[in-house]
C-alpha cells in the first residue's frame, strides 16, 4: 500500500513537463495505476496497470482523453480529487471500492510539476505490504521531483526543509541552507514587482507556512554566484484535518527570459523612437511633394491652356477655311443667278448649288457641335444616301477647281468606275463635306497633273467609296498621323483639318476611313460605311411644291429681324395665314388673346431676348393645349435630354421647305441635311 505521507511531499507546479514517452516510462516504474493529466483535464500519459484499470482508447490520442472518461470505474472520487488539487487544496488520500470483487483502493491525486497532475490508485492490502509499496512510492516520487529542471524544496511546518531536488542543491552548493530562514539570508531576496528588498516574513515559503497559495513571484536574488531573477511559487501541504504540515518551495529561474524580455522592450523602444523619426520625414516629405505637385500642376495648366488657346485658334482657323469653302459657291451661285435671272433652268440650277453649299455650310456647324460633345449621328437623324449619285455631285462642285488646275500646272483625268446604286444612310452634309475633301486633296497631291480615279461599290455589309490620286504619295510617319486634327504637310496653305473631318465623319456614321499609299505613285483613301438596304434614297422624297396645302393660322416668334420675315414669307407663299412676333411676352399676348381666327400652330426659336423657347412651349401646352407647337433652333439638338417635352417637331436651322412643310403637314419628314 503507498504511503501518503509520500503522496503530500509531492512538488508543487513546474515549468516544464517531461516528454510523453518519459513520463510514460516513469509511470511505468510505480508500483500501482497511474496516470499522469494535463490542468486542462485532458490524459498526458499512463502506464500499463493504468490502461488496465481505467478506461483509456488505445486507438484515439491521450490528448483527446479527459479524466471524466478515462476515471470512469473510480466514480466521481477520481476527478474531484483532480480538480481540489488542480484549484490549489492540498493533496488527499481516498479509498474507493474498484469493481465488483470487493477490492477497496487508496486513490491519491497530487501537482506533479506546473502543467499535470499525478493520480495513482492501489489495491489496499496488510501493512507490511502497505509500508513497502508506500515507501517504494516514496522513492519513485522523489526520483520523479529529481528531474523536473526547476529547483523544488520541502519543508515542515517549521521550516525544516526536508527535501531538495539536485537543480535547487547547486543553487548554494558552497552553503545548502538547512531552513526557510537560511535560504532567505543566502538569497537576500529583492522584491522585482514593489522594487523593495523582501522581508523573510513576506517570502513565499513564510506565506505558504501561514496558509496562503502564492503563484509565481518574481524576485532578484543572488543564486549561483551572480545576481538571478527567480518566479517563485509555495503552496501549503496540509493533512486530513486540513491543517498545515509543511511547504512545497518552487523557483524557476527567468533570469534569461527577463534579461530577453527587457532587450525586446529597448528594440521596440527605439523601432518606436524611429518610427516616430520616420513618420515625421514622410509628413516632411509629403508637404515637399505636395508643393512641388501644385507648382507641377500649376505649371501644367499654364501649359494646358495655352495649347487649349491654340487649339481653339486651330479649330477656328479650320471652321473659318471650311465656311469660306462653303461661301465661296454661294456667292458665285448668287452672282450667276443674278446674270442668269431671265433663263429658268439657268435659276433653278444655281438655286440648287446655293442648297447644297449651304448645307455643307450648316453640316461645318453641325459637326463642330458634334465634335465637342463627341457625338455619333443618332438614327432618325440621317436619310438614305446614294453613295454614286452623290460622287457625281461633288465632281460637279469641283469642276470649276479641277479645270483652273489644269490650265495651270496639268491635266487632272476623272475616271468613274461607280456601280449604279451604293446605298447607305447619313447626314448629306456630312458626306459631301467628307468627299470635297478628299477630292480636293487628291487635286492638291497632283501639282503637275495626274488621274484621279472615283470608285463605289459595295462589300459585305459595307457601302464603300474609294478616291485614289496619281500624286506625290505619303511616307510611313506622315500616313500614320494623316487623320490627325492640325497635321498638315502643306505648310501654310493648310488647315490640317481635311482628313481629320473625313475621319471624324466616318466614325460618327459608324464607319472607317482607311489610307494606302506609296511615296511617289501616290495614294488611295477608303470610305466604308454601313451598307442599307431596300430604302429609297433621298431622291425619292417628294418635293415640297408637291405637297398638297392645307391653309393653317401659323404663330411665328422668332427675334432675328429677317429670319422672321424670310420664314413669314415661306409660310404665306405656301398659303398659310401668318402671325409674327419678336418676343415671349408678345407671344403669350397673341395666345391668350383668343383671336378670332385660333392658332393651328406656333413656331418657335429656342433663344428669345425675354426667356427660352422651352418655357413659351411650356405655356402653350397649359393655356392653348389644343395648338400644335414645333420648335426652330439654331442649337445642335441633344438627343433624349427631355427638354422636348411638349413640342411635337424640332427644326435646326438652316430650315428646308420640303421638311418644314411636311411637319405642318403634320407627315414624317427626313430630318435636315445639317443634322
Amino acid at each position: 500500500m503507498a504511503d501518503p505521507s509520500l503522496i503530500d511531499q509531492a512538488r508543487s507546479p513546474v515549468s516544464t513537463a517531461p516528454d510523453p514517452v518519459r513520463a510514460t516510462a516513469w509511470l511505468e516504474a510505480l508500483p500501482a495505476a497511474a496516470a499522469l493529466f494535463r490542468r486542462t483535464g485532458m490524459l498526458y500519459a499512463v502506464n500499463t496497470l493504468g490502461r488496465e484499470w481505467f478506461v483509456v482508447d488505445n486507438r484515439a490520442p491521450l490528448a483527446s482523453q479527459s479524466w471524466s472518461v478515462v476515471l470512469l470505474p473510480l466514480g466521481s472520487s477520481g476527478s474531484t480529487l483532480l480538480t481540489r488539487v488542480a484549484s490549489g487544496e492540498s493533496p488527499t488520500t481516498q479509498q474507493v471500492p474498484l469493481g465488483r470483487d470487493g477490492r477497496i483502493a487508496d486513490l491519491r491525486a497530487v501537482p506533479f510539476d506546473d502543467e499535470l497532475l499525478l493520480l495513482t490508485a492501489t489495491v489496499t492490502a496488510a501493512g507490511d505490504e502497505h509500508r513497502t509499496m508506500s515507501a517504494r512510492v516514496d522513492r519513485e516520487l522523489s526520483a520523479l521531483m529529481m528531474l523536473t529542471p526547476s529547483s523544488v524544496r520541502i519543508t515542515d511546518v517549521a521550516g525544516r526543509i526536508l527535501q531538495s531536488n539536485g537543480a535547487a542543491d547547486l543553487e548554494h552548493a558552497a552553503h545548502r541552507p538547512a531552513t526557510v530562514r537560511e535560504l532567505w539570508e543566502l538569497d537576500a531576496p529583492h522584491d522585482v514587482a514593489n522594487n523593495r528588498p523582501l522581508s523573510f516574513l513576506d517570502a513565499p515559503a513564510m506565506r505558504a507556512l501561514a496558509g496562503n497559495l502564492v503563484r509565481q513571484q518574481r524576485l532578484e536574488v543572488r543564486r549561483l554566484g551572480a545576481q538571478r531573477v527567480i518566479e517563485s511559487s509555495a503552496a501549503p501541504i496540509r493533512n486530513e484535518q486540513l491543517e498545515v504540515t509543511g511547504v512545497v518551495l518552487l523557483d524557476r529561474d527567468v533570469t534569461d527570459h527577463d534579461r530577453l524580455e527587457r532587450q525586446l522592450h529597448e528594440r521596440q523602444g527605439r523601432e518606436a523612437e524611429l518610427q516616430h523619426q520616420v513618420t515625421h520625414e514622410r509628413e516632411h516629405l509629403e508637404r515637399l511633394v505636395e508643393e512641388r505637385s501644385r507648382a507641377l500642376i500649376a505649371s501644367q495648366e499654364d501649359r494646358l491652356r495655352d495649347r487649349r488657346l491654340t487649339a481653339v485658334g486651330q479649330l477656328a482657323a479650320g471652321v473659318m477655311h471650311d465656311v469660306n469653302n462653303a461661301l465661296n459657291p454661294i456667292m458665285a451661285a448668287a452672282y450667276l443667278l443674278r446674270h442668269y435671272a431671265e433663263s429658268p433652268d439657268a435659276v433653278r440650277d444655281y438655286a440648287d448649288r446655293i442648297q447644297k453649299a449651304a448645307e455643307i455650310g450648316a453640316a461645318t456647324a453641325s459637326r463642330v457641335g458634334r465634335f465637342i460633345r463627341q457625338e455619333p449621328v443618332h438614327a432618325g437623324g440621317d436619310e438614305a444616301l446614294d453613295l454614286s449619285a452623290m460622287v457625281e455631285e461633288v465632281l460637279d462642285l469641283t469642276q470649276p477647281m479641277r479645270l483652273r488646275r489644269s490650265s495651270d500646272a496639268g491635266e487632272v483625268v476623272i475616271v468613274r468606275q461607280c456601280a449604279p446604286t451604293v446605298s447607305t444612310r447619313g447626314l448629306p452634309g456630312e458626306i459631301r463635306e467628307a468627299l470635297l475633301n478628299l477630292v480636293q486633296n487628291a487635286v492638291d497631291a497632283m501639282p503637275t497633273g495626274g488621274t484621279l480615279t472615283v470608285r463605289t461599290f459595295e462589300e459585305g455589309a459595307d457601302a464603300c467609296l474609294a478616291i485614289r490620286d496619281t500624286g506625290v504619295g505619303m511616307s510611313a510617319d506622315v500616313r500614320e498621323r494623316a487623320f490627325e486634327p492640325f497635321f498638315t504637310t502643306k505648310g501654310a496653305k493648310g488647315s490640317g483639318l481635311g482628313l481629320a473631318e473625313v475621319y471624324g465623319i466616318a466614325r460618327r456614321h459608324r464607319g472607317t476611313a482607311t489610307i494606302s499609299s506609296v511615296p511617289g505613285r501616290g495614294t488611295e483613301v477608303t470610305l466604308r460605311l454601313p451598307r442599307a438596304v431596300g430604302i429609297e434614297t433621298a431622291d425619292a422624297i417628294p418635293d415640297a411644291a408637291l405637297l398638297p396645302v392645307i391653309p393653317h393660322h401659323i404663330l411665328v416668334v422668332e427675334d432675328h429681324d429677317d429670319g422672321r420675315e424670310f420664314l413669314r414669307r415661306i409660310l404665306m407663299a405656301a398659303g398659310h395665314h401668318v402671325d409674327a412676333v419678336a418676343t415671349c411676352a408678345e407671344a403669350r399676348e397673341k395666345l391668350a388673346s383668343g383671336a378670332e381666327i385660333p392658332y393651328d400652330l406656333m413656331l418657335t426659336d429656342v433663344g428669345l431676348p425675354d426667356g427660352s423657347g422651352w418655357d413659351l412651349v411650356r405655356y402653350a401646352r397649359r393655356k392653348v393645349p389644343d395648338v400644335r407647337v414645333g420648335v426652330i433652333t439654331g442649337w445642335e439638338p441633344i438627343a433624349d435630354t427631355g427638354e422636348s417635352h411638349g413640342a411635337e417637331f424640332i427644326l435646326r436651322k438652316p430650315l428646308r421647305a420640303a421638311e418644314l412643310q411636311a411637319h405642318i403637314a403634320g407627315r414624317s419628314a427626313p430630318a435636315s441635311t445639317t443634322e
